[in-house]
Formats: C-alpha cells, sequence, structure tokens
C-alpha cells in the first residue's frame, strides 16, 4: 500500500475571541494507506473469514466474512460485464438496512463505480429529485420498492436503466416484469474484472440531510472514505474491541446505511472483523429483541435513540449489561439524557459524542478516553489528525460565549463539492480548502470542542443570538416533556422570540405555565419562551435524528 507522507505539527493554537488563527490537532498527523475501500475493508479477512459478518434481525439469514467478500466480487464481476454501463456511471442503492446493502455497496465500488444511497422510503417525487441530480445507470433496491422506483425513473428517463431487486420478506415475491434477481446475479460466472478507483476520485454520492431546503449531492473521493476509517481505527479513537478466535465485537445498527453515519460504521466494523445486526424497520420490539437475542458490545446512536434508552421503560440495565461502548452523533446530545443512560447503567457504558457533516465524510472531531480531559461533557471531541480547524468571530458576534465563533475544518476528510452544484459548493468551500460547517462552536484549553448550534438555526433576540439546543436540552430535562424543538418566531418589538414545541410523556399531564417557568428559572431572560410553547404528537427528524425545523415553521 501507498501511504501519504506523515506531517508532524506543533500543539493546538488555541483562538479566543476574534481570531482566524489555525488550531491544530492534539494528536499528531499520521500516515494514511493509499489504498482502494474495498482493499481497506479486507486488509485483515484471513483473521475471521469464518466469522458471521452481517445477520438480519429481523429474518435471522446471515453472511460470513468469506460469504460478503465472494458475493460482492459477483456482483462486481456481473456488473463489470454489463453493456449497460460505462466508466465513471453511477449505480443507486435505494434498500434499507438489510444484509445484502454491503454486497451491492462492496461489489459497485470494486467494480470501479460511483454508489449513490437514497432513502428507501422517498416518494416519487422525492426519488425523481434524486435521479436527477446524480443520474443513475442502474438501480439495486427491494422487490416491494420495485414500483414505487419504476414509476419515478419512468418520470426521470426514457433510457432502459436495469432494476436489480432482493427479496428481504420471508413471503415468496414474484420478480417483477423486466427485473433481474440479485439471486441470478450472484449465480454469474463472469471472469474478475475489477477497476479500483484512484484516490483523487469521486466514488460516494450521498446527500445532505436536507434540514434546511432540498438534500444535495454531495462528492466523496476514495481519500475522504479511507482517511475516515483509518483515522476512527487509530487507537486513540477506536473503541471497539479486538475480534480474535474466542472475541468478536457485535453490534446493532439501525443507523440507515443511505446516511454517511450508517455506512461508515458498516464499512469500519466489516474492516475490525465484527458482527452488524441489521435492522431494516426499526421498532422498539425489534430493538429490544436484538439487544436480548444479541446481546451487543457497542453500538452507534443519534440523539433520539439515546434518549429512548435512557428514559424508557422498557429498555432495561439487563438489555444494556453488555455494552461497553456508545458513539453518539449526527445532532447535538443533551446532557440530561447522557447522565440519565450513566445513571442507569450505573457507568458500566462509556460514550462517546461525535462531530461532523456529510460534506467532512461524517466523524471528524471524536472524544477519546486515551488522553486527559478527552470526554467531556456537552463536548464532541477533538479533531481528528491531518486536519485543522479554524473559529471564526468577532466582539459583536453575541454567540453566547466569548469563545465561540463558526466553525471552519481543512483536511483530507472534506468533499470535493457538491454533484453539478458550483455555486452550492462555491458558498461553503474556499479555495485554500476551508470548509464552512455553519456550526457555531468554541474550543477550551485541552483542545475539546463544543458545538452549541448552527448558524442557520440561530435566534436573533434583541441582537442576541439564542440556541435552539441549548433550551431543547432544558426542556427535555423537565420531568414531564419527552422531547422537545424551539424555533424563531417572528415578534414585532425584539425582532425574533424563541417558541417550542413540545411532547409530553405519555401517562403525564400538560402544565404548560409549569414547563414556560421551568425554562425561565435556567435560561436568560432573552432565552425565555415568548412565542409559547404548542404541545405536539411527535418532533420531525431526518433519518439522522436531527430536527426538520423548517415542518414546524411551516
Amino acid at each position: 500500500m501507498k501511504y501519504m507522507k506523515t506531517i508532524l505539527r506543533s500543539p493546538p493554537v488555541i483562538s479566543r475571541g476574534f481570531s482566524n488563527k489555525i488550531i491544530l490537532p492534539k494528536i499528531k498527523d499520521i500516515e494514511i494507506p493509499q489504498s482502494s475501500v474495498t482493499d481497506y475493508v479486507w486488509k485483515n479477512l484471513e483473521k475471521w473469514h469464518n466469522k458471521t459478518a452481517l445477520v438480519c434481525g429481523e429474518t435471522g439469514r446471515s453472511y460470513s466474512f468469506s460469504d460478503v467478500y465472494t458475493k460482492s466480487d459477483r456482483i462486481s464481476n456481473y456488473l463489470g460485464h454489463l453493456s449497460e454501463l460505462n466508466k465513471g456511471d453511477t449505480i443507486a442503492i435505494i434498500l434499507p438496512n438489510v444484509p445484502e446493502y454491503a454486497l451491492v455497496a462492496l461489489g459497485a465500488l470494486k467494480a470501479g463505480y460511483k454508489i449513490t444511497t437514497i432513502n428507501p422510503l422517498f416518494t416519487q417525487d422525492e426519488l425523481f429529485n434524486s435521479f436527477r441530480i446524480s443520474e443513475p445507470r442502474l438501480i439495486f433496491t427491494l422487490t416491494e420498492l420495485w414500483p414505487n422506483v419504476h414509476q419515478a425513473l419512468k418520470q426521470w428517463s426514457t433510457r432502459n436503466i436495469p432494476i436489480i431487486t432482493i427479496n428481504h420478506s420471508e413471503e415468496v415475491m414474484d420478480c417483477p416484469l423486466g427485473a433481474i434477481k440479485l439471486s441470478d446475479v450472484l449465480e454469474n460466472t463472469f471472469p474478475i474484472k475489477a477497476h479500483p478507483h484512484n484516490w483523487k476520485d469521486v466514488l460516494y454520492l450521498p446527500y445532505s440531510s436536507g434540514t434546511t431546503g432540498l438534500p444535495k449531492c454531495i462528492e466523496l473521493t476514495t481519500e475522504n472514505l479511507v482517511t475516515c476509517l483509518h483515522n476512527q481505527s487509530m487507537p486513540q479513537f477506536n473503541f471497539i474491541p479486538p475480534t480474535t478466535d474466542d472475541d468478536q465485537g457485535v453490534y446493532p445498527i439501525m443507523l440507515p446505511f443511505h446516511h454517511i453515519y450508517g455506512m461508515l460504521a458498516l464499512l469500519l466494523n466489516l474492516s475490525l472483523g465484527c458482527k452488524a445486526v441489521t435492522i431494516a424497520r426499526f421498532t422498539q420490539d425489534t430493538f429490544l429483541k436484538v439487544l436480548k437475542k444479541e446481546e451487543p458490545t457497542h453500538c452507534y446512536l443519534v440523539p433520539p435513540l439515546m434518549n429512548m434508552l435512557a428514559n424508557d421503560a422498557r429498555f432495561t440495565p439487563e438489555h444494556l449489561a453488555q455494552i461497553k461502548n456508545i458513539m453518539v452523533g449526527a445532532a447535538p446530545t443533551g446532557i440530561s439524557d447522557i447522565q440519565r443512560l450513566q445513571e442507569k447503567t450505573k457507568g458500566t457504558v462509556r460514550i462517546f459524542q461525535a462531530y461532523g457533516l456529510t460534506e467532512t465524510t461524517g466523524v471528524a472531531f471524536l472524544q477519546t478516553s486515551a488522553m486527559p480531559g478527552g470526554v467531556k461533557l456537552g463536548g464532541c471531541g477533538v479533531i481528528f489528525p491531518n486536519h485543522e480547524c479554524r473559529i471564526e468571530s468577532s466582539p459583536d458576534s453575541n454567540y453566547g460565549h466569548p469563545q465561540s465563533g463558526v466553525l471552519f475544518v481543512r483536511g483530507p476528510q472534506v468533499f470535493k463539492g457538491y454533484l453539478n452544484n458550483p455555486s452550492a459548493t462555491n458558498s461553503v468551500l474556499d479555495s485554500e480548502g476551508w470548509l464552512d460547517t455553519g456550526d457555531v462552536g468554541y474550543c477550551d484549553e485541552d483542545g475539546q470542542f463544543f458545538i452549541t448550534d448552527r448558524v442557520k438555526e440561530l435566534i436573533k433576540v434583541k441582537g442576541y443570538q439564542v440556541a435552539p439546543a441549548e433550551l431543547e436540552s432544558i426542556l427535555r430535562s423537565h420531568p414531564d416533556v419527552e422531547d422537545a424543538a424551539v424555533i424563531g418566531q417572528k415578534h414585532d418589538r425584539f425582532g425574533e422570540v424563541p417558541k417550542a414545541f413540545v411532547v409530553i410523556k405519555r401517562g403525564n399531564r400538560a402544565n404548560l405555565k409549569s414547563i414556560e417557568e421551568f425554562v425561565a428559572g435556567k435560561a436568560s431572560k432573552y432565552k425565555h419562551l415568548l412565542g409559547g410553547i404548542s404541545v405536539i404528537d411527535s418532533i420531525p427528524k431526518s433519518a439522522s435524528g436531527k430536527i426538520l425545523r423548517r415542518l414546524l415553521k411551516q
């Protein structure tokens, strides 16, 4: 394997107040192997080839590591011999979390094609918009999703675009007319025809979460993915126990594979020999069944799932007894939820918070127990090696913390750009490689970062900046509140004021005056809920757990 040149840097330079100073990583830069993604995933295959790699939490069907390797190769060979595909074409994966997802993604990447991962819950209009942007030339989907996908394709293109279908249900389903069965693809005997991507090639096209508008298609390269996987494999950040003849890490994966967080968890754990228990349709009953039967050793969560484990009485300490490590990311996590889960597990579970964007190939900041002060409540850890960041602020910013500002990141995990959208790319990525994350945060004296909110979501009250996440954390700590979201509401005198939406815990009665006074007792006057409180059945959120505030504003 080729390696990136190691660059040694001095300790972090901490910027305070108005600054353009660069903040460097606490951990010195490392060498990144310049391999393909598939070579990186399979680099230690011989150590655990006979162990289970993937098992469906619903049907029980499973694949060993050898199965995944062999079957993904067959998919690669099949795709490489299709006349409908040309070098550089894009293959769309429209699947829930089924074991075959890994086979398809690895097979397509090995064949040298780009993959775009699309939400299987999308409507025809949403699929049409995704197809219009990424222009797929072949699609993998479930048999039961074929009608929706087929109709969206007809709406978008007159070309004959092959659709390969997968049966997930135990119910026997006929293959739709004109579709190709995955089972037939896996029986092909085509010779090997791999076309590995180059280091700077775009190979992965996920979509942004669309929390502030329509999703954008993000171009990620081999360098982006391998760098992120390798950073998380470092001893300082790897919380996964080593796989041996007698021990194997087990994790439930309900984070959607079409999201960068779920895809990275899948690839990382395959490279480390862990067993994934896939959950295609998340329900509490299915999750409880998986926890009881599989006894997972580690877990990847988003804040709503963290909240559920901490506060739902159905999830007992016994269900969580074997879990030693949890990583939480994709959205801000309330300190009270972390504390309650630690209390429930009597401190036996280590909780690591992470931060990143799809534009930074997912995780770019992560807490670590390998250094003093490496895990702080409310923080998201230190920046990965080989990266640097800066915090832009000014004396009149009023971000609520004297060191807070807008976070900018630069390094090998920063994306290439938005597909076919140069104006959107130029709005966040400058000529020197600095990415404007759009998030507000600060860095403390230990080099630990704290994200307080998004610039676009800050509420401006009489010139003060109010972070919705802060008020949401306070609201969720109220004994009657299950979940909460806060938006800005126009106000004649103050410009904007905070308005809250709350979900009341089952069996409790809503006393909005009590909730309003509770917040007033914990927040400055300009942060009070002058926009009022509304009770709703559920908080609208994206698949990764981000609050869809634009829906609350409609």
